[in-house]
């Protein structure tokens, strides 16, 4: 459950967004309109009993309360297109051009758009977490023809991504592309154990072809605590992220 509190920044309308997450209200700033329609099938709703990974600074609007705030340096947060502005969005072209979080036609309502190469460092001490999930893929921002917005980049754009807790990598993606011909490509899933971390680290580098039109995403980052994590192969609990049909 969510209230708004709307306002305008550049080009578009966003939109302070509270919350009801990881039992604590959480403020978040968010589009309330995409610069372009970017299409999807399905939507992914916000895990109210999760705690959600966020990334925003810059000095308009200033870092705030939307989730676990990467603590790293936010230069590393984004290749091109920042700062990140916004919470939830694509990169978009940069500040004031963001879109809704889409991977593979699903859009998800929590989210990190970003473009590599990025990395996301979040200190896990004394959060009693026992598991980060999220699926990671090419937003579909850059996908051609009906599979995304039609933009020029065509191919949808490629990256890698890793998953390091305390200096541990347990989670590698290999090569993700953002189209296979004409379709664009499913998110993957990440289910990782956290419990009694102290770090966690999301490390997205660009494929062998450059970093030209790798807009990568997160789509749903949270993190579960042991009342709410659950067996993925399950996904019959209540507090299992709900994907509902547009």
């Amino acid at each position: 459950m969510r209230s708004l509190l709307k306002g305008t920044v550049g080009a578009l309308t966003i939109a302070l967004a509270t919350w009801t997450a990881g039992n604590a209200a959480a403020q978040c700033v968010e589009l309330d309109a995409a610069a372009v329609d970017v299409p999807f099938t399905t939507e992914m709703a916000a895990d109210a009993n999760a705690v959600y990974l966020s990334v925003v600074g810059g000095d308009t609007p200033t870092p705030n309360d939307c989730g676990l705030l990467a603590s790293n340096d936010p230069a590393l947060w984004m290749g091109w297109g920042g700062p990140l502005d916004v919470d939830n969005a694509s990169i978009g072209e940069g500040p004031g051009t963001r879109n809704f979080v889409t991977i593979g036609g699903t859009r998800y309502a929590r989210g990190i758009g970003t473009h590599s190469d990025a990395t996301f460092g979040f200190d896990l001490s004394g959060g009693n977490y026992e598991r980060f999930m999220a699926y990671v893929g090419m937003d579909d921002e850059k996908d051609a023809g009906a599979a995304g917005a039609g933009d020029s980049c065509g191919f949808g754009g490629t990256s890698e991504f890793t998953v390091s807790v305390d200096g541990s990598v347990v989670f590698e993606s290999g090569l993700v592309t953002g189209m296979s011909g004409a379709d664009n490509v499913a998110p993957v899933l990440v289910d990782v154990d956290v419990t009694g971390a102290s770090d966690l680290e999301i490390a997205i580098t660009g494929g062998d072809d450059g970093i030209g039109c790798d807009h990568a995403a997160i789509g749903d980052p949270k993190l579960l605590s042991s009342s709410t994590a659950v067996d993925p192969a399950g996904k019959t609990t209540t507090t299992w992220s709900t994907l509902k049909q547009r």
